[in-house]
């Protein structure tokens, strides 16, 4: 039998004297804006159980509930519940009558050094078993508006090592399964008053005069990272804004209604509160359908449903069906139906349609055309795949189909066998199979790539002059070898490619002379790296970018198969274009740097990198390929698209986020 319940009826609203200090008029605060780590909960705009109703039992003579009475308010809740130490009366913090006044915003400043250890109120945004969020305080706020509350501890008044994290919810009860919090966050992404691991949320709907809780808890860290200390916990009520009503996109000063969303919309664009579910809006949350006819969701916003076949990209604004992808696919970004050539495998059933293969890349499972045994195939997976349970082995020539696991070169098989004798299972250069390869000692010839063979251990591969093969050697003592942790970290001779952390040992080469783009062992003087074969590159002078060229129709156009442009991106400069003309069936290789380093570190910025097709249409775009730091590289081995282009003309596009790069190099290569 099920326990009894009682209902627990809604409060009213505050008198103004429990209200004092709080005198909230929805101001916006200077804090950051929401960051990674939260959990809403319940939906940005779903509308909170909490409806104005009859005084509960236990309010004061003149209306206003007490404490203790308030804690009852809510849904119904069994009587043997107990009520966790956290919400015990003497424990809960009455806001409303205990909060100071600030500038319009509410600010409270207490520790939680007294509160017990054990977590009772549980954050949903914690995810650890053994870190839960503890030494737990609630804090009982009853808001003057309906609307939205944003609530922070990222604040000069919180201890800088505070490990902190907020949740709120509308009863001070842990939530059982299938409810949702009001908002949760553990650590704000960037912090207004440089507490990394401070907490800011934004809560869901609330309703006036119906209180919820704000509890604050801490986290177990490394170091001098501590669950406990002092918090300064700030409280913004932020008023509706009605649909067609100017609003703040940051959600600061205000929120738009329940439905609507603050979008920068009409000419000149203007942030307005505009009606989920229409085309090129948010989508709606927890509603049926989520987006009008013929739209579909899709990153939180309704786009365009684009049918099979149609073209799609990161600069279309549709979205591929349901049941399909978009996939480059003969020159062009394509909606493909999964099980297709180019698309994605099917999930269930069989994986390709016949005549394919279904290869896994760094893009995911996808399915290529199927190559024989013993035939030529792509040992990155960007054209074809090998037949049946063949799988393509990395050779000196390319790539060809055999068993799993039977020389080196080929990925690894199942278990227990999954190399070959005398070969060993690792991880291959496409950072994604794993491959069997062959150990080498020291001094013994090797394979500069890692496909086929590896150096035993404190010794690493070093690429000869041919640049397609190597000699095991230890850090500092040849062009290639990582840098010795020492002050002179290379051989006399090379140098370091970078100036502090890990790099490479490195051999200055002339302009005009030949060197090593794919593996690093040489650094060019004045100029970058760029392919002139498919083996071969050569040094080429910088030049400087030309302005105007932040868009591709205006970028500088380069001559002949290659360059190497410099220049900067700061300011309100936030991106530059080259062009470049590429002939039918051409390959191209492209890279951002920052500086010389060639793993791009955050020092110098994180560039990005785009590739724009004849169209004009952005065929591709990248942000951080693995081994390359925060710099990119688009080449045959890293994209599908880098191989096999229409002729044309394209432009290449280095560009930056918020923060500046103060110096970058881009370089791009035209393989016929």
């Amino acid at each position: 039998m099920a326990p009894p319940t009682t209902r627990r009826p809604p409060m009213a609203p505050l008198t103004a004297a429990l209200a004092l200090g709080a005198l909230l008029v929805g101001c916006p605060s200077s804090s950051p804006p929401d960051a990674g780590g939260e959990d809403t909960g319940v939906p940005p705009d779903a509308t909170s159980s909490m409806d104005a109703g009859p005084l509960p039992d236990g309010a004061l003579p003149d209306g206003s509930p007490s404490l203790d009475a308030a804690l009852d308010v809510g849904r119904d809740v069994p009587l043997d519940r107990p009520r966790p130490a956290a919400c015990m009366l003497t424990a809960v913090v009455d806001l409303n009558a205990r909060g100071a006044a600030d500038g319009g915003v509410l600010r409270y400043m207490a520790d939680n050094r007294s509160a017990p250890r054990t977590p009772s109120l549980p954050p949903t945004c914690v995810q650890s078993k053994i870190n839960e969020g503890q030494y737990q305080v609630a804090h009982r706020y009853v808001p003057r508006i309906s609307g939205r509350v944003r609530v922070s501890v990222d604040d000069p008044g919180t201890d800088v090592n505070f490990d902190t994290v907020l949740s709120a919810q509308a009863e001070c009860f842990a939530l059982l399964p299938g409810e949702r919090s009001l908002g949760c966050n553990n650590n704000v992404e960037r912090s207004a008053a440089m507490r990394p691991r401070a907490s800011e949320m934004l809560t869901a709907r609330v309703t006036m005069g119906v209180p919820f809780f704000i509890i604050v808890s801490g986290n177990f860290g490394e170091d001098a990272i501590v669950p406990q200390g002092n918090y300064a916990l700030t409280v913004t009520e932020l008023p509706e804004v009605a649909v067609g009503a100017m609003c703040d996109p940051e959600v600061r000063a205000n929120a738009c209604a329940v439905g609507s969303s603050c979008l920068s919309t009409g000419t000149p664009a203007m942030p307005r509160c505009v009606a989920d579910g229409a085309l090129d809006t948010r989508c709606r949350v927890d509603a049926d359908p989520d987006c009008d006819a013929g739209l579909r969701c899709a990153a939180g916003f309704c786009r365009t449903a684009l049918a099979d076949g149609a073209p799609c990209g990161p600069d279309n604004r549709g979205v591929c069906s349901e049941g399909s992808v978009c996939q480059w696919l003969d020159g062009a970004n394509t909606c493909l139906r999964t099980g297709t050539r180019g698309a994605d495998c099917r999930d269930e059933g069989t994986p390709c349609d016949a005549g394919l293969a279904c290869v896994h890349t760094r893009f995911g499972n996808n399915c290529r055309a199927a190559v024989a045994a013993g035939g030529a195939c792509d040992p990155w997976g960007m054209r074809d795949g090998c037949a049946g349970d063949l799988a393509c082995a990395f050779t000196a020539t390319g790539g060809a189909c055999v068993a799993r696991g039977s020389v080196a070169g080929a990925p690894c098989g199942p278990s227990p066998n999954r190399c070959a004798a005398g070969l060993q299972c690792v991880l291959g250069p496409d950072r994604e199979n794993e491959i069997c390869v062959s150990p080498a000692a020291p001094g013994a010839a090797c394979d500069p790539l890692g496909a086929t063979s590896r150096c035993s251990t404190d010794t690493d591969c070093a690429a000869d002059a041919t640049l397609t093969a190597g000699t095991c050697v230890a850090p500092g003592r040849a062009a290639g070898a990582p840098c010795q942790a020492v002050t002179l970290a290379c051989d006399p001779g090379l140098t370091c490619s970078v100036t502090a952390g890990a790099g490479q040992c490195q051999r200055a080469v002339a302009p005009s002379g030949s060197c090593d783009l794919r593996y690093g062992s040489t650094r060019c003087e004045g100029g970058g790296c760029v392919r002139e074969g498919a083996t071969t590159a050569a040094c080429r002078a910088d030049a400087a970018e030309v302005e105007p060229n932040d868009a591709p129709a205006t970028g500088m156009m380069i001559a002949g198969a290659g360059a190497s442009v410099t220049g900067a991106l700061t300011g309100t400069d936030t991106r530059d274009c080259i062009r470049v003309a590429v002939p039918a069936g051409g390959s191209m290789v492209a890279e951002t740097w920052t500086g010389d380093a060639r793993v791009c570190a955050l020092g110098g910025g994180d560039p990005t990198l785009a590739v724009f097709g004849p169209s004009g249409a952005e065929i591709v775009r990248d942000d951080d390929t693995p081994g390359r730091g925060l710099c990119s590289t688009f080449a045959p081995w890293t994209f599908p698209h880098a191989s096999g282009l229409p002729a044309g003309t394209y432009a290449v596009c280095i560009g930056r986020g918020g923060d500046p790069v103060p110096r970058y190099r881009l370089t791009v290569s035209v393989l016929p």
